[in-house]
């Protein structure tokens, strides 16, 4: 059986509300977990950051998010490009 990790949709919640205009899944991870750095080498499927942006995704309407800008090219913390998703509040 495959292991899970809890995240918290009421931190992502508290985190979306000190936000104004647009944001990033990455802006999201950095406030979450204290930095964004990309899984260089890892399918999506098992990468986190990938998996994280599915869950705001699938929950824009809880959150009151809406995906503007998806695939947008940037760099991590570390230098290193990777892509990220674009939000706005949905208010």
């Amino acid at each position: 059986m495959d292991e899970q990790i809890e995240v918290s949709l009421d931190r992502i919640k508290r985190i979306i509300k000190k936000m104004s205009g647009t944001f990033t899944t990455a802006d999201i991870l950095r406030e979450y977990s204290g930095g964004f750095y990309s899984n260089v080498g890892t399918p999506a499927f098992y990468s986190f950051n990938a998996q994280f942006g599915k869950l705001l995704k699938r929950n824009e309407g809880n959150l009151k998010i809406k995906e503007v800008l998806p695939k947008l090219d940037i760099n991590d913390d570390n230098g290193h490009k990777t892509k990220t998703s674009k939000w706005k509040l949905n208010t």
